[in-house]
């Protein structure tokens, strides 16, 4: 992928390794084989197709499927590409986005392998949403954070992603935060910081379809009078950002996990409002899936740097 290209076209081959073919799309067509898998980059529309033929083996599917992520992986890191969504496609099952973009017609299966089970694609983006806008965690009933979130959620609000986790404050807590200029620049007075106790905190981040949600004991110590009001509102220890306001995110990683500080209509980087922080690399990709669906952010990546900025697409 040493050459930026809108269309790209890879045939996955048995040995487990990926063959670019240099064809232009018109001839898309005549490629399509049952016994084939392909990954098939449209960069322009922000998609991976995985192309499965109706007699390709298990394996050479497998590796397909290996080899796509791979792909969007490389794609995601090199700043020249935006980042694409992968679409499974099946012969003969083929979604009508798929057969309009190759200007294509469903291809007839007449037989396809026993050992293989085949999920209609409409049914995989059933299964992919349900598993992606799940609204139960494991300790949804045990959180009182979470149910101060629902109270404040309008009636046509959805949690479509949430994580509960806890921090624990020590004597030198302030030291660390104030070392961080991000969290420096929010700070009120410091002996607003006398209301804050020494033990374990809860925290709940939330992520609706129209509101992200931040409950954090920090909020309390935070100066927000910089954001407008009409894209963000703190209800006590709970801040609120409007999906629509949020123009900026960026990504730290550190030893296994991954910080991400949310902004609205930023002036600089390195501004932000608030910090969904200790990430898994599962959480991570999940939100970041998420947020790719729901609204239109490319990412910017800069080469030898860590620190990855997620800029809404205009």
């Amino acid at each position: 992928m040493s050459e930026l290209q809108d269309f790209m076209v890879y045939d996955i081959e048995k040995s487990g390794e990926r063959k670019q073919l240099n064809i232009k799309q018109e001839d898309l067509r005549d490629y399509l084989h049952p016994e084939h898998v392909f990954v098939i980059i449209r960069e322009d529309l922000r998609r991976i197709y995985l192309w499965n033929g109706a007699k390709s083996p298990a394996r050479k599917r497998f590796i397909g499927s290996r080899i796509a992520s791979e792909i969007q992986g490389d794609m995601i890191r090199d700043a020249r590409f935006h980042r694409c969504k992968i679409v499974p496609i099946d012969q003969g099952d083929e979604i009508q986005e798929f057969l309009n973009v190759f200007f294509l017609e469903s291809m007839k299966v007449d037989e396809r392998l026993e050992d293989m089970r085949y999920i209609r694609n409409i049914e995989r983006e059933k299964m992919k949403e349900a598993e992606l806008f799940t609204k139960q965690v494991d300790d949804v009933q045990k959180s009182s954070k979470l149910d101060e979130i629902r109270a404040l959620l309008e009636a046509d609000e959805n949690i479509l992603w949430t994580k509960n986790s806890n921090i624990i404050l020590e004597k030198n807590w302030l030291k660390s935060i104030l070392k961080n200029n991000k969290h420096k620049g929010r700070l009120k007075k410091i002996d607003k910081t006398d209301e804050i106790e020494i033990k374990n905190y809860e925290i709940r981040f939330v992520i609706t379809n129209k509101r992200i949600f931040l409950s954090h004991i920090f909020n309390k110590l935070y100066d927000f009078s910089d954001i407008s009001e009409e894209i963000f509102k703190l209800e006590g220890e709970i801040a609120i950002l409007n999906l629509e306001g949020l123009e900026l995110f960026e990504v730290e990683q550190d030893k296994g996990s991954y910080d991400i500080w949310f902004n609205a209509a930023p002036t600089k980087k390195g501004e932000s409002i608030f910090l969904f922080e200790d990430l898994t690399s599962e959480e991570y990709e999940k939100l970041i899936d998420l947020l790719t669906i729901i609204m239109p952010f490319r990412a910017e990546v800069p080469k030898n740097i860590r620190l990855k900025y997620i800029r809404k697409k205009k």
